[in-house]
């Protein structure tokens, strides 16, 4: 689904930077066209990044070490954050997120779900769903929400989407 819809999500709102992050392997996302876009894929795994530079590395994408809970997040279009912020601690998705913030960066697409009525807090590298409209994140409602039509653990998320957010509108 992502596949499908991401190129033309990307064309509606004129991205030409993206920055990845986690962008691990890099195995669904080298199936876009990324031509007029710079791309940066980051992740913490060193071994993953080693890999993704020698296979995938071209003018305009490239890959770099990255912790997203240490490291400045680079300025681009779009922050791309899938699956990420579900492994973390409310504390954690906070420092994220006021990196992302501080970034400068205009958009925000990052894993929600948008039929969870609880968020619970989890010690970081754990995993639990997250809506990011609830409390204690509180976010607007998403300019737009792309549902994954994830089929996981038969269907028990299938409301698995990325919602696109503009970073301004992030109160942290």
């Amino acid at each position: 689904e992502i596949i499908k819809e991401l190129p033309g999500i990307i064309t509606m709102f004129k991205i030409k930077s993206i920055f990845d992050i986690p962008c691990g392997d890099f195995n669904w996302f080298r199936n876009l066209d990324l031509s007029g876009i710079s791309y940066t894929g980051g992740d913490i795994v060193k071994k993953i990044i080693s890999n993704n530079k020698k296979m995938y590395s071209t003018g305009d994408i490239r890959f770099i070490d990255f912790n997203l809970l240490e490291d400045d997040v680079l300025k681009t279009d779009l922050v791309f954050c899938r699956d990420c912020l579900v492994h973390f601690s409310f504390d954690d998705i906070n420092k994220a997120l006021t990196g992302i913030k501080k970034s400068g960066s205009i958009y925000l697409m990052t894993t929600t779900f948008p039929d969870e009525k609880v968020n619970d807090d989890i010690p970081t590298g754990g995993w639990r769903p997250i809506n990011l409209e609830m409390q204690p994140f509180n976010f607007q409602s998403p300019i737009l929400l792309l549902n994954e039509n994830c089929t996981e653990m038969n269907g028990a998320f299938k409301d698995k989407s990325l919602g696109l957010w503009k970073i301004d509108s992030i109160d942290i």
